[in-house]
């Protein structure tokens, strides 16, 4: 399977799951960019919502994605104030970690340096996220991603 081969569907717009996963990854790139330290504020939101686990996973993945970045995160489209390309990146693969973990790596190939740490990362916050009640979906198919009408669901 190639990258170009794997593909968002997002016409049915994010889950709860990945709308909280969404709202943590904007809260945490907001708090870098004011120069507030992350990585409490962003476990105990989350912590809140779902699990302890899940906030102190969310934290490590956070922190082996930037350990690994090629460029910043872009966060929020710039031309439609939807969701970036880097953020679906980061959700789709995050999903993917379960079942299709070299999907999720190709997803962030052009993101990450080296993503197989931020991968097992992702598998083991997948993986929580289900048992608090937030299961993240498999974003993948063949074939060109179909249009989304919906603001918060942008295709790039």
């Amino acid at each position: 399977m190639t990258p170009d081969s794997t593909a968002f569907r997002w016409s049915t717009g994010p889950t709860v799951g990945e709308r909280l996963l969404l709202s943590a990854v904007r809260q945490w790139s907001a708090l870098k960019a004011a120069g507030e330290p992350p990585t409490r504020l962003v476990a105990q939101a989350l912590a809140f919502r779902a699990s302890n686990r899940t906030g102190g996973l969310f934290v490590a993945w956070m922190q082996s994605v930037e350990a690994s970045l090629r460029r910043p995160i872009q966060v929020e489209c710039p031309t439609c104030g939807g969701v970036s390309t880097d953020e679906q990146r980061l959700m789709a693969s995050c999903g993917l970690a379960g079942t299709a973990t070299s999907a999720g790596e190709a997803l962030l190939e052009p993101l990450l340096i080296d993503s197989q740490p931020t991968m097992v990362l992702a598998r083991a916050l997948n993986a929580a996220l289900r048992v608090d009640g937030y299961p993240l979906p498999v974003r993948l198919r063949g074939g060109p991603a179909e249009p989304a009408f919906e603001r918060a669901a942008t295709v790039h």
